[in-house]
């Protein structure tokens, strides 16, 4: 009967120390901002509190008061902008131009040698000719409207007349 007690005792010791231990982790979870303006607001508020602290003095400073209140700033101003809609942008890459900056990559890992023989200037050449044919296929050049430029009429040998000119 003893022993049973014991075991029992132990058991529900161990299950109320699990819980108090994970209950800080929830509780850490529940403060986390889960909008775009919940971050900022929060971000502004550990900006008013570093500002507080900054104002104590060595002591907010010496004490880590003011670095963590200005990370926690930095933190949350991040997950705002991560949590903006629209705030990222899709790239769309050919396969072509993704080859060559792959090979770019490799001839500059190659090191010393890859530059001395001019590998790796090659493979960036190649790349961005790579890119402008990729940009030029979604953004052609605008057809120029003006009229075509007359020859140069000047005569370089007496007697011979360009083409396009009359004499």
């Amino acid at each position: 009967m003893t022993r049973n007690r014991t075991t029992t005792r132990r058991l529900s010791g161990l299950a109320l120390g699990g819980a108090l231990l994970l209950a800080p982790m929830s509780a850490a979870l529940a403060d986390e901002p889960t909008t775009a303006t919940q971050a900022d607001e929060m971000a502004q508020k550990a900006e008013q509190q570093a500002a507080q602290y900054r104002e104590m003095g060595a002591v907010g400073y010496k004490t880590g008061l003011v670095q963590r209140s200005e990370a926690e700033a930095d933190r949350y101003a991040s997950q705002a902008e991560q949590m903006e809609p629209g705030g990222e942008s899709v790239v769309i890459i050919s396969p072509d131009v993704s080859q060559r900056a792959e090979a770019t990559e490799q001839a500059r890992l190659k090191g010393g040698v890859a530059y001395k023989t001019g590998m790796v200037q090659r493979a960036e050449a190649e790349q961005e000719k790579a890119e402008d044919q990729a940009i030029s296929m979604f953004w052609p050049e605008p057809e120029s409207t003006a009229a075509p430029v007359p020859p140069d009429c000047t005569a370089e040998k007496p007697g011979a007349v360009p083409p396009g000119c009359q004499k």
